[in-house]
C-alpha cells in the first residue's frame, strides 16, 4: 500500500525498493530500508518474487509476517513472479524508477546448478546504474538451517493418486493394445510419456509426476518386455532404454508441472490487475465516501467470497458498521460491541488488528484502515475463524483498500475544494457588500445630510417651493434607504434561516393592491395597471409577497422612462396562481440575463436617478418565490420591455372548487 513515510511530505524524485524474503534477518532489512526511505523522504516499495516453488508454501507464515511488517512501515508492497529472481526485480526497478535497491547478503554461497553467483552479484551486473545497498545477513556458524525435506513436498490427495494410477493403467493397456498390433517400443515408451504429461496436468505439484516417472518404467519393465511378469530382460538394450525413460519422463513431468505452476500465477496476475481496473473504474463514478465504500466492499466480495464489514469515518468520529453481505445468515456476529471495539482501535491507531494479528486476536474479522497520508477514512474487517489469507489474497486486499483510500482522498479534496469555493465566492460577497454600501449609499446620506444642513442654516430666506423640493429630495432619498437596508435584512435573514415564512390563504387581487400602497410616491409619474382575475386563492407569506411585488415594480419604475406602463396581471394557470409585471421600457440585454437573479449583480444599465442599485432586490425575490416552491422567470415583453412572471401555490380550496 502506498503511504507516507510516517509524518514528512515526500519532496524527491528518490524510490527506495526493498526485496522481501522468508530469511530470518529480512525484517531487519526492511527496517533500514525504511530508515532510508524516511530520512531522504523517498517513495518506499516492498517487492516480493513469487517463483511457485515449495519453499514458498514452506516459508509462507514468515514470509506474510515480513510483508506486514514492510506495510506497517509505510512500503507499497508489490508482488510480481518469475523464476530468474533478479531478472524480475532489475524490471521492476527499471519501469519504476528505483534508483536504490536494499537487499540482503549472506556470508554463505548459495550454489546453483547452472552457477556459483549469488542472487546480489546477478543484480549488481543487470542493474549496474542504480544504487544497490547490501545488508549483511547475520548467520550463526556461516550455515543455514537445515530443513527435512518433506517440508518442501506438498501432500497429494486421494484424487490425485486416484488418477496417477488410473492414467499408467490405461497407459498399460494400450501398451498392451499396441504390441498385439506389432507396434514398436518406441510407441509405448512415448505413451507412457504422454501418461506423465497427463498426470503433471491433472493432480497438484510435483510428486505425482515424479512418483509416476518411476512407475512408468517399471510398468513397462513388468507386463511389457520379455519375460512378462519379471524385472528381467533378455534385450541388451533394454536398460539404457529404461534409463533414458525416467530421464524423460522425469524431465517431463517437471516442466509440465512448473508451466503449470506459471500458469496459474500468470492467471491470478490477469486476475488482479481485472479487478483492480474494474474498482477504479467504479471508484471513479462514486463521489461521497460512502458509496466509495460499498463499491470497494463488493469488490471484495467478489474477490474473497466472505461478509465484509466496513466503518467509515464521518466529523472526526468512526460511524456504526455497517455489514455487506451475499448471504442472509449471520449478519450479526459481525457487528457484536466487542467487533466494533477492536475497530475503533484499528483506525486510533492505523494498525491491524483481529483475526491472525498479535492484537484482539480473539476478534472474529481482520480489521485495516483505510488510509492515506495522515488521514483516516475508515476500516474495512474481513471475517476469518480458523483459515488466513494467503499472500495473494493480501496483496490484492492491500491494493483494493489503497485504490479505496486514494478514491476518499480525491472525494475529500473535491469536498475542500468545494467548501473553499463557497467560502471564497461568500467573502466576495461580504467585500462586494461593503464596497456597494461604502460607495452607493453614501450618495443619498450625502444628499440627506446636505439638505438638512441647509434647511437648518438658511430657512428663513429659502421660499415654500425650494423648502418643498428640499424635503421632497430628503423623503425620496430616506424612502430608497429603507428599501436597500428592508432588503439586505431579508436576504441575510433567508441566507442564515432566521427568516420565519407565515404562510396563509390570500386573494390575489388584495395582495397587489395592497402592494401598491407601498410603492414609492415617484409612480404617479408612470401608469400602472392591475389586471387580475377574481377569487384567485393562494397560499403565501404575504408580507414578503408584497415585498417581491414592491421590488419587481420599483425596479421597473428605475429602469424605464417616465410616461411607461407598467401592469400587474394575476391569474390561475396549469395549477398554479401566477403574477407578472410587465413593463414597455427599454428591457435587458440579452449579455445580462444570466446573471440578474445574482446578488449584487448591478450590470451596466443606468438608471434615471442618481441612485446606483446594489443588486439585492431581484435576488431576494428570487429566493422568496423559490422558498414559496415556486419560480420566479425574466422574458421579453412585445414589442419591448420586460415581463417578469412567478407563480404562487393554489390553495386547497381553490382547487377543490
Amino acid at each position: 500500500m502506498s503511504q507516507k513515510i510516517g509524518d514528512d511530505t515526500r519532496q524527491t524524485d528518490e524510490h527506495i525498493l526493498v526485496c522481501l524474503s522468508a530469511a530470518p534477518s529480512n525484517q531487519k532489512i526492511v527496517d533500514t530500508a525504511a530508515r532510508m526511505a524516511n530520512a531522504l523522504q523517498a517513495r518506499f516499495t516492498a517487492l516480493y518474487v513469487q517463483t511457485g516453488t515449495k519453499a514458498e508454501s514452506m516459508d509462507k507464515e514468515k514470509l506474510e509476517e515480513h510483508i506486514r511488517h514492510a506495510e506497517k512501515l509505510g512500503a507499497e508492497i508489490v508482488m510480481t513472479h518469475g523464476e530468474n529472481v533478479p531478472v524480475q526485480i532489475a524490471e521492476y526497478a527499471k519501469l519504476s524508477n528505483v534508483t536504490k535497491i536494499v537487499i540482503g547478503q549472506s556470508n554463505a554461497r548459495r550454489n546453483h546448478f547452472w552457477g556459483k553467483a549469488t542472487l546480489t552479484e546477478k543484480l549488481i551486473e543487470i542493474v549496474p546504474d542504480i544504487d544497490i545497498h547490501i545488508i549483511p545477513e547475520v548467520v550463526k556458524n556461516n550455515t543455514y538451517p537445515k530443513r527435512p525435506f518433506a517440508w518442501y513436498v506438498e501432500k497429494p490427495s486421494a484424487r490425485d493418486y486416484f488418477l496417477t494410477v488410473f492414467i499408467f493403467a490405461v497407459c498399460t493397456f494400450i501398451g498392451l493394445l499396441f504390441q498385439k498390433l506389432n507396434f514398436t517400443d518406441t510407441n509405448i515408451v512415448t505413451i507412457y510419456i504422454l501418461g506423465v504429461l497427463l498426470t503433471s496436468i491433472v493432480t497438484d505439484g510435483y510428486l505425482c509426476s515424479v512418483a509416476g516417472s518411476f512407475l512408468s518404467v517399471f510398468l513397462f519393465c513388468f507386463f511389457l518386455t520379455e519375460p512378462r511378469m519379471s524385472f528381467q530382460t533378455y534385450a541388451v538394450g533394454y536398460p539404457v532404454t529404461f534409463l533414458i525413460m525416467l530421464i524423460s519422463s522425469v524431465l517431463t513431468g517437471a516442466l509440465a508441472a512448473k508451466l503449470k505452476t506459471h500458469a496459474k500465477l500468470s492467471a491470478q496476475l490477469a486476475f488482479r490487475t481485472q479487478v483492480l481496473f474494474d474498482t477504479d473504474r467504479l471508484l471513479q463514478k462514486e463521489k461521497g465516501q460512502k458509496e466509495i465504500l460499498g463499491v470497494t466492499c463488493t469488490q471484495l466480495i467478489r474477490l474473497l467470497n466472505r461478509n465484509i464489514t466496513a466503518y467509515v469515518v464521518e466529523d472526526g468520529t468512526l460511524s456504526e458498521g455497517k455489514l455487506f453481505s451475499g448471504e442472509k445468515n449471520d449478519t450479526e456476529e459481525f457487528l457484536t460491541p466487542e467487533e466494533q471495539k477492536v475497530a475503533r482501535w484499528t483506525y486510533e491507531n492505523r494498525q491491524r488488528a483481529g483475526a491472525t494479528t498479535h492484537h484482539f486476536p480473539k476478534a472474529k474479522c481482520l480489521y485495516l484502515a483505510i488510509w492515506s497520508g495522515n488521514n483516516v477514512y475508515g476500516v474495512i474487517g474481513i471475517p476469518l475463524q480458523k483459515e488466513t489469507l494467503d499472500s495473494f489474497e493480501y496483496s490484492i486486499l492491500l491494493s483494493v483498500i489503497n485504490e479505496c483510500a486514494l478514491a476518499m482522498e480525491n472525494a475529500q479534496n473535491a469536498m475542500e475544494k468545494e467548501k473553499n469555493a463557497v467560502l471564497a465566492k461568500n467573502e466576495q460577497l461580504r467585500a462586494d457588500l461593503l464596497r456597494a454600501i461604502s460607495h452607493d449609499l453614501r450618495t443619498p446620506l450625502c444628499s440627506i445630510s446636505g439638505n438638512a444642513d441647509m434647511l437648518l442654516s438658511n430657512s428663513g430666506r429659502l421660499d415654500e417651493s425650494t423648502k418643498h423640493q428640499i424635503y421632497t429630495d430628503i423623503y425620496d432619498d430616506s424612502e430608497w434607504l429603507i428599501g436597500v437596508v428592508e432588503n439586505l435584512l431579508s436576504i441575510t435573514r433567508l441566507n442564515d434561516g432566521r427568516l420565519k415564512f407565515k404562510f396563509t390563504v390570500q386573494l390575489l387581487d388584495e395582495v397587489i393592491a395592497e402592494s401598491l400602497r407601498h410603492i414609492s410616491r415617484k409612480h404617479d409619474a408612470y401608469k400602472i395597471v392591475a389586471d387580475c382575475e377574481e377569487l384567485v386563492l393562494a397560499r403565501m407569506d404575504v408580507r414578503l409577497i408584497i415585498q417581491v411585488l414592491v421590488n419587481l415594480i420599483d425596479n421597473a419604475i428605475k429602469y424605464t422612462p417616465l410616461g411607461s406602463i407598467i401592469c400587474i396581471r394575476g391569474k390561475k394557470t396549469d395549477g398554479k396562481a401566477q403574477v407578472s409585471v410587465e413593463d414597455n421600457g427599454p428591457g435587458i440585454p440579452e449579455e445580462m440575463k444570466p446573471h440578474i437573479f445574482e446578488m449584487f449583480y448591478t450590470g451596466k444599465t443606468t438608471i434615471a436617478d442618481s441612485h446606483r442599485s446594489l443588486g439585492l432586490g431581484l435576488a431576494l425575490c428570487h429566493s422568496i418565490i423559490e422558498a414559496h416552491d415556486g419560480t420566479l422567470t425574466l422574458t421579453d415583453h412585445d414589442p419591448h420591455g420586460c415581463n417578469f412572471t412567478f407563480t404562487l401555490p393554489l390553495s386547497e380550496v381553490t382547487l377543490n372548487e
